[in-house]
Protein backbone atom coordinates (compact mmCIF):
# COMPACT_ATOMS: atom_id res chain seq x y z
CA UNK A 1 0.00 0.00 0.00
CA UNK A 2 1.36 3.18 -1.05
CA UNK A 3 1.80 6.19 1.39
CA UNK A 4 0.23 8.71 -0.74
CA UNK A 5 -3.19 6.52 -0.59
CA UNK A 6 -3.57 6.61 3.15
CA UNK A 7 -2.78 10.83 3.05
CA UNK A 8 -5.15 12.02 0.08
CA UNK A 9 -8.20 13.64 0.83
CA UNK A 10 -9.11 15.18 4.00
CA UNK A 11 -8.39 12.06 6.03
CA UNK A 12 -11.86 10.50 5.71
CA UNK A 13 -9.83 7.44 4.71
CA UNK A 14 -7.56 7.40 7.96
CA UNK A 15 -7.68 4.75 10.17
CA UNK A 16 -9.47 5.87 13.41
CA UNK A 17 -8.00 3.24 16.10
CA UNK A 18 -5.19 4.74 18.16
CA UNK A 19 -3.49 1.55 17.66
CA UNK A 20 -3.14 1.66 13.99
CA UNK A 21 -2.07 4.99 14.22
CA UNK A 22 0.57 4.08 16.75
CA UNK A 23 1.58 0.74 14.87
CA UNK A 24 1.84 2.95 11.82
CA UNK A 25 4.36 5.59 13.63
CA UNK A 26 6.23 2.94 15.02
CA UNK A 27 6.48 1.17 11.63
CA UNK A 28 7.66 4.26 9.92
CA UNK A 29 10.21 5.29 12.86
CA UNK A 30 11.78 1.70 12.87
CA UNK A 31 12.35 1.53 9.31
CA UNK A 32 13.49 5.05 9.19
CA UNK A 33 15.89 4.48 11.83
CA UNK A 34 17.18 1.04 10.02
CA UNK A 35 17.56 2.71 6.69
CA UNK A 36 19.97 5.31 8.82
CA UNK A 37 21.68 2.60 10.88
CA UNK A 38 22.28 0.71 7.09
CA UNK A 39 23.52 3.91 5.68
CA UNK A 40 26.14 4.96 8.82
CA UNK A 41 27.29 1.17 8.40
CA UNK A 42 27.73 1.57 4.38
CA UNK A 43 29.45 4.84 5.13
CA UNK A 44 31.80 3.87 8.06
CA UNK A 45 32.75 0.13 5.52
CA UNK A 46 33.36 2.82 2.81
CA UNK A 47 35.64 5.85 4.87
CA UNK A 48 38.93 4.48 5.33
CA UNK A 49 40.65 5.44 8.87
Amino acid sequence: MATIDLVKGNGEGAPRALAVRIGWFVAIWALSTAAFFAAASLLHLLVPR
